[in-house]
């Protein structure tokens, strides 16, 4: 059985480098998302949107901005087949 070297790496630059058995890392990080670097700053984050918070919020507004927009198309189809019936 080989020994591997847990690569994670933490937020502030360090690697984790723990004696393991496993090839995706250590009994604490095996599990853990890759993190990528920010796209403005370069900070690892493990953010869907590919930035960190500091930097996401424009893409979390616009996407609660098209949610939103959606449920409001969806009431007004209800309300209007509603009236249809009425």
């Amino acid at each position: 059985m080989a020994f591997y070297s847990c690569s994670y790496t933490y937020i502030d630059g360090r690697v984790c480098e723990k004696k393991c058995y496993r090839k995706e890392g250590c009994h604490i990080h095996w599990k853990r998302r890759t993190r990528i670097p920010c796209g403005e700053c370069g900070t690892p984050t493990a953010s869907s949107y590919g930035m960190c918070t500091k930097h996401a919020g424009k893409y979390y507004s616009k996407a609660n901005y098209d949610k939103n927009k959606l449920q409001d198309k969806k009431r007004d189809q209800a309300s209007r087949v509603i009236q249809k019936y009425v």
